[in-house]
C-alpha cells in the first residue's frame, strides 16, 4: 500500500469517527431516545452549499435512523479499506459517503461558534479537515486559488500563466483588462485611459479573478511561481483556513469543498427518491438498483451489533495501517473484553483498543505510526491505557494468522 493511499484511509477513518462523535453527543443531550431517531444534520455554510449542490440535510442519509447510519458506514469503511474507487451499491450509501464531509462542515462551523464536539479539543473538527486537506492534497489547493485571493499585481498575474503558452495568454490579459474597464466605465479609450499599472489593486483582482477563472487552462498554472507568491503573502492570503484558528466562515467553507475533490464523493444519489418514498410497489419496481434501499434496512437495526463492529474496524485500521487484512476482524471480534452490553462510542473505543492491543501481541502485528499517533496521542489519549492493557494480556497468547 503506498503512502498516499495509507494517508486517505486514515483520513477515511478520521471522517468516520468525527460523525461518530456527532451522532453521540447528539443523542445524549436528548431527553428521550426513539429506536428509529435520526440526528438532524443541517448544513448552514453558505460557501459549502454554494459549491456543492447537494441540500443542507443530504438527501437520503436523512431519511433514515442514526443505528441505519452507522451500519452503512460500516460497509462502507469495509469496502474503501480494501478498494477506494469502487462504486457504492445504493445511493443511501454514496448520500452516507457525502455525509461525512456535511457532517464536518457542520461541525466545523459549531466549532467557530464555541460549541465543540470534543469537549477536551475546541479545534478538533478543525483539524481534521485541515490536517486531511493538507495530506491528501499535493497542489496549490490546499493553500487556495492565488488568482482569487493574492491582491496580484499584472506583473504576478502574468507570472502564474502556464509557462508554454505565457506569451500568447499575455496578450489575451492585458486585452481582457481593458475591455472590461471599457465596459464597465463605457469608456472611449481616447486620451485619458489610466493605465493598466494604475489601475487600483482591489478593482485589478476583481478582473483578474474572472480571466483565470473562465479559462480551460486553470489546471496548469505555474506551479513554482504560486509556490513563490504564497512564500511572498504569507498564509492571510490564503483562500481556505490557514490554520486550526482561522475565524472564516467562508475559508473553512473552501477548505471543505477543496478536501471534497480528494474524499472523492458521488453526488448522483440527488437524482431520485429512494424505495422509501413510492407510493404503490409497481413504482418501486420501476426504480433502479441503486435507488432501492429498503430490503438493505434489516441489517442495521441492532445497535449493540453495528456500532461495536464499525469502532473496532476503525481503531484496528487506525493502529496497524498497511497490516490490516479483513480477516482479522472475525478474531478480533472474538477476543472477550467485557460483560456488559456495549452501546456507547466511548465504551467502544475501550474495548476495541484492548482487543486491537491483544490481537496485535499475540500475532505480532506491529503498529502503523501514521494512525496510532493521531488516535493515541492527539484524538483520544485516554485509549492507550486500554490498549497497553490488551498488549500485555497477548502477549503470552499464540493465535494463528
Amino acid at each position: 500500500m503506498s503512502e498516499y493511499l495509507l494517508l486517505k484511509r486514515v483520513n477515511i477513518c478520521k471522517l468516520i469517527l468525527l460523525a461518530l462523535m456527532w451522532i453521540q453527543s447528539d443523542e445524549d443531550s436528548q431527553s428521550q431516545l426513539a429506536p428509529d431517531y435520526s440526528s438532524p444534520l443541517q448544513v448552514e455554510n453558505l460557501t459549502w452549499l454554494g459549491e456543492t449542490y447537494v441540500g443542507e440535510d443530504v438527501e437520503h442519509f436523512c431519511d433514515v435512523s442514526n443505528t441505519v447510519r452507522i451500519g452503512v458506514w460500516g460497509e462502507i469503511l469495509e469496502q474503501k479499506l480494501v478498494d477506494l474507487i469502487a462504486d457504492l451499491p445504493t445511493c443511501l450509501h454514496d448520500a452516507s459517503w457525502y455525509a461525512l464531509l456535511a457532517i464536518t462542515m457542520m461541525l466545523v462551523d459549531k466549532e467557530l461558534d464555541r460549541v465543540y464536539v470534543h469537549q477536551q479539543d475546541e479545534c478538533f473538527a478543525r483539524a481534521i479537515a485541515l490536517e486531511s486537506l493538507a495530506e491528501l492534497s499535493d497542489s496549490y489547493l490546499a493553500k487556495g486559488h492565488p488568482y482569487l485571493d493574492f491582491p496580484l499585481s499584472l506583473e504576478e498575474a502574468k507570472s502564474l500563466l502556464p509557462v508554454d503558452r505565457k506569451q500568447e495568454l499575455e496578450v489575451e490579459l492585458e486585452k481582457f483588462i481593458i475591455n472590461t474597464y471599457k465596459d464597465d466605465f463605457e469608456h472611449d479609450f481616447e486620451d485619458d485611459a489610466p493605465h493598466i499599472s494604475q489601475f487600483p489593486r482591489d478593482y485589478l483582482k476583481e478582473i483578474l479573478k474572472d480571466f483565470f477563472a473562465n479559462s480551460d487552462w486553470r489546471g496548469d498554472i505555474n506551479q513554482e511561481a504560486v509556490a513563490q507568491l504564497q512564500e511572498k503573502y504569507g498564509p492571510k492570503y490564503s483562500q481556505a483556513a490557514y490554520s486550526v484558528q482561522t475565524e472564516g466562515y467562508e475559508r473553512w467553507g473552501y477548505t471543505l469543498v477543496f478536501l471534497k475533490q480528494f474524499i472523492g464523493l458521488d453526488s448522483s444519489f440527488i437524482e431520485s427518491k429512494s424505495d422509501l418514498f413510492v407510493e404503490d410497489e409497481s413504482q418501486e419496481t420501476d426504480l433502479p438498483e441503486y435507488f432501492r434501499i429498503k430490503s438493505h434496512l434489516a441489517r442495521w437495526q441492532d445497535r449493540k451489533v453495528v456500532l461495536p463492529q464499525l469502532v473496532q474496524t476503525l481503531v484496528y485500521f487506525l493502529l496497524v495501517g498497511e497490516n490490516y487484512h479483513p480477516s482479522h476482524m472475525s478474531d478480533l471480534m472474538r477476543i472477550p473484553a467485557s460483560s456488559r452490553v456495549i452501546s456507547s462510542l466511548q465504551a467502544c473505543l475501550g474495548v476495541a483498543a484492548y482487543r486491537s492491543g491483544y490481537y496485535m501481541a499475540a500475532t505480532k502485528i506491529p503498529e502503523s505510526e501514521v494512525g496510532r499517533n493521531w488516535l493515541l496521542d492527539k484524538a483520544f489519549p485516554n485509549l492507550r491505557d486500554f490498549y497497553q492493557c490488551g498488549q500485555l494480556a497477548g502477549k503470552d497468547i499464540k493465535i494463528g494468522l
